[in-house]
Order: C-alpha cells, then sequence, then structure tokens
C-alpha cells in the first residue's frame, strides 16, 4: 500500500505580511493544497476561519485537530485525511507539557502553549490502520523542543505504522531535537534544500519542517514542493510531500 503525505506551514492568518497577507494569497494557498493531492495532509499556524476556507475548497477531506488555545482555539496543527478512501477511527490534540490532556497546558518559559494532532486512519481498501502525528514545536527554547519531541515519541504506539510531520523549528543537524525519534527507529525523509523561505520564493532558507516514518514504511519519493498554481506565494514555507509503502 503506497500512500502520499505532506506537511505545510500556511503562515497564520492574522501576520501582517503586506500584500503576502492572507486575503491576498488564500487562493493560492488552497490550490496550492489541492495541487499536492495528498492522502494525508499536516497543516500548522492554522486559524478556524482558514481551515473553514480551505475545508470549503477541498471537499473531499476530513478535517480533525484543535486550536491550542486554553478553549480549543487559536491556532491549529490539523490533519486533513482524504474522505472515502480512509476511516479515521480516533482522533485527539495533545499538549505539550505536565498535562497533555489539559487544554492550554504549557512547557516552562514558552510564550503559548504547543500541541500535536494525532489520528489513526484505516484504509478502506486493505483493513490497514496507521497513525499520524502534526506538531508545530516552539519558536525560542531548543530545550522546549527537544522535551516535546520526547514526550511525543511517548505517545507513539511502535506496533502501528507511524508517520510524525511537522514544522519542527529545528533544523536537520539538530540532533538533541531529534534524537528521540532516530532512537525510536523513526527515519527521517531527506528532502533537499530550504522550507522556510519569509516569503522570499527561495530554496536556500532553513529545512525545519519534516516528515518521519516509522520501519513499517519504505520510502519511495520526497521533495520539497516549490511549484504553487497560484500567483501569490501560497505561505512562507515551502510544503514537504512524500510517498511513503507499507512494507
Amino acid at each position: 500500500m503506497s500512500l502520499t503525505f505532506a506537511t505545510f506551514n500556511i503562515r497564520n492568518g492574522w501576520g501582517r505580511d503586506g500584500l503576502h497577507s492572507w486575503p491576498f494569497r488564500r487562493r493560492s494557498t488552497a490550490s496550492t493544497i489541492t495541487a499536492l493531492d495528498v492522502d494525508v495532509l499536516g497543516l500548522q499556524e492554522v486559524f478556524g476561519w482558514q481551515r473553514r476556507y480551505l475545508a470549503r475548497r477541498a471537499q473531499d477531506r476530513c478535517w480533525f485537530g484543535l486550536g491550542r488555545g486554553g478553549n480549543g482555539g487559536g491556532e491549529q496543527c490539523p490533519i486533513a485525511v482524504r474522505g472515502g478512501t480512509f476511516t479515521v477511527t480516533h482522533h485527539e490534540t495533545r499538549w505539550f507539557g505536565p498535562t497533555p490532556h489539559v487544554p492550554g497546558t504549557q512547557l516552562p518559559g514558552s510564550s503559548f502553549p504547543r500541541i500535536a494532532t494525532l489520528v489513526r486512519c484505516k484504509d478502506h481498501r486493505s483493513g490497514t490502520e496507521f497513525d499520524v502525528v502534526n506538531t508545530h514545536l516552539d519558536e525560542h527554547i531548543a530545550d522546549n523542543r527537544a522535551a516535546s519531541v520526547g514526550q511525543m515519541v511517548s505517545w507513539l504506539d511502535r506496533s502501528v505504522p507511524t508517520v510524525v510531520m511537522g514544522d519542527f523549528n529545528a533544523v536537520p543537524t539538530d540532533a538533541p531535537v531529534f534524537r528521540p525519534l532516530v532512537e525510536a527507529a523513526l527515519e527521517h525523509v531527506r528532502v533537499a534544500g530550504g522550507t522556510s523561505h519569509d516569503f522570499t520564493g527561495g530554496a536556500d532558507g532553513r529545512q525545519i519542517d519534516h516528515i518521519f516514518a516509522s520501519p513499517h514504511w519504505r520510502i519511495e519519493d520526497s521533495a520539497v514542493v516549490r511549484e504553487h498554481p497560484g500567483r501569490r506565494l501560497p505561505s512562507d514555507h515551502w510544503p514537504v510531500r512524500a510517498t511513503l509503502c507499507l512494507r
């Protein structure tokens, strides 16, 4: 069974980005997501009203995930699953910190709560189940990023094929951040070039958006996707796309 996955930080809609602000680029963002044509999509920096806009233009998908605020509002890390092909048998949002099931939980010194969205999918064709985790880690404190990854790994069911993805705010050489994933035998899906470009459209920015796959998967193909069908840049990040095949 071969499946496609993508992670994409779409830049929050409240960003004061001039002509790159959400109202000017939202059509390009939606078109880029459609063109990715993946089975499972993880997005970051998504407010509810951005999600609703995108969902109206991707009605073949089922969306899951809460916002990071104490009331479930605020930025989300939603997972959008292709409908008709998969059933999501379980989904939840967890907060990094001492009480991960309590909305609004934060790590020490963090600017705001950080979350992960977890879903379990069942393929209609084969009956195979697999897990997906989507996250966006602390932008300032490296220790919080490392602690978050360690906590996230403790939530994984290693008997189930798993894909972990998101904006880690860490480059591939940040070993302390990624060590828990490596020690859990998840393989880093390698891509060339940067993913964060600050609305320049370039390829030489930091590579901070990543996909990891458990040993159940074989990596068939992967890339940073820099093509976009709209006139505007869809975000200040490029999406990362991967094709994975169950062994």
